[in-house]
């Protein structure tokens, strides 16, 4: 971590992460929410630990900048010796450590028992959190699930990983079962946490820094993830400088912003199409809000980007036709997650 922060131990609560989010926490999005919150704890997007040794593309991936420290990096993979490999490599890049993804329920990650998969293999998964502890000094963390389908196997399970090194696991409220439907429960990650001396975060469902409080209980602290998409305000605190409803006008300076910031060490066409995926977080909650995703959406030019997002700061829609729609009074209202 940072000088001042070398363990997981060290960080005062309640921590407070945004969670690994492929295609979402690249360096542009952490960038933009250092600026809200220097506080919030960064992952990298969900990445291989395969991909780490041999692409280039996949290492430019997990490039970070100073200001985003304590940075962690989330892995996926099952072999012991090549997670042993890439974290040396990203030891030596200087990242807070390494987080190894045992929840990720994609079929195609859990059939080659990557993510969720290794729930179901306890000792493998316990021999990677071993191997990189013994070979690193970073800090080794574990994000999982409550269990393949029901949570009783859950204390056991991460006890076994802290005693192999993991010293902070992070739970995912729902099971492997249940992918991302129904609500997450929280009440077996209180349960293991009377168990555990190493921190345990909480995550699913968390709707901004208020809620992931008020769902803390006895727990270190929790994670926001797929509120935090196009929505870095779910990091302030109720009366944090610009709350939780902010304007029209500075949702698109924050866009903006955020897309600059992507096109720094992103191409054109690359930046247009990721900055997609945050756009329907950013345009939510006002009159006509659909148009302006629609609009944005079609976008194929960086130019016609940016004047639209000015257009948008001003109360206005442009469409595709060359209409013009005011939008009437530019106030957001507070997403709810």
């Amino acid at each position: 971590m940072t000088n001042a922060l070398k363990t997981w131990a060290d960080m005062p609560r309640p921590i407070v992460c945004l969670a690994p989010m492929d295609g979402i926490t690249d360096t542009a999005y952490r960038r933009l929410v250092r600026q809200f919150s220097p506080r919030v704890v960064l992952f990298s997007e969900f990445t291989s630990a395969d991909g780490v040794l041999r692409s280039e593309n996949v290492r430019r991936r997990l490039e970070f900048a100073p200001e985003e420290q304590p940075f962690f990096v989330q892995l996926f993979g099952n072999n012991p010796e090549t997670f042993r490999e890439a974290a040396l490599m990203l030891e030596q890049q200087g990242v807070a450590g390494v987080d190894v993804n045992m929840g990720c329920p994609a079929k195609k990650i859990v059939h080659s028992q990557h993510g969720s998969g290794l729930m179901k293999d306890v000792n493998q998964a316990c021999r990677i959190v071993e191997t990189i502890a013994e070979a690193c000094r970073i800090e080794v963390s574990v994000k999982t699930r409550l269990g393949w389908n029901n949570a009783e196997r859950l204390i056991p399970f991460a006890s076994s990983l802290a005693d192999a090194g993991a010293s902070l696991i992070t739970i995912h409220g729902r099971t492997y079962d249940q992918q991302f439907a129904g609500q997450a429960d929280w009440e077996p990650i209180y349960r293991l946490k009377r168990h555990l001396s190493v921190p345990v975060l909480g995550n699913g469902d968390v709707r901004n820094h208020e809620d992931g409080l008020r769902r803390m209980g006895n727990l270190d602290g929790f994670m926001i993830g797929r509120a935090a998409i196009g929505n870095p305000w779910v990091f302030l605190p109720p009366d944090g400088e610009g709350g939780q409803s902010p304007t029209l006008a500075e949702r698109a300076r924050v866009m903006e912003l955020h897309y600059n910031l992507m096109r720094e060490h992103k191409a054109e066409r690359h930046a247009l199409i990721e900055f997609r995926k945050h756009m329907a977080g950013y345009l939510r909650g006002f009159d006509l809000a659909k148009t302006a995703r629609r609009t944005l959406l079609e976008v194929t030019c960086e130019t016609v980007l940016l004047e639209r997002l000015a257009a948008l700061a001003e109360g206005i829609i442009e469409t595709p036709q060359g209409r013009v729609i005011p939008i009437g009074p530019s106030r957001l209202l507070a997403l709810a997650g």
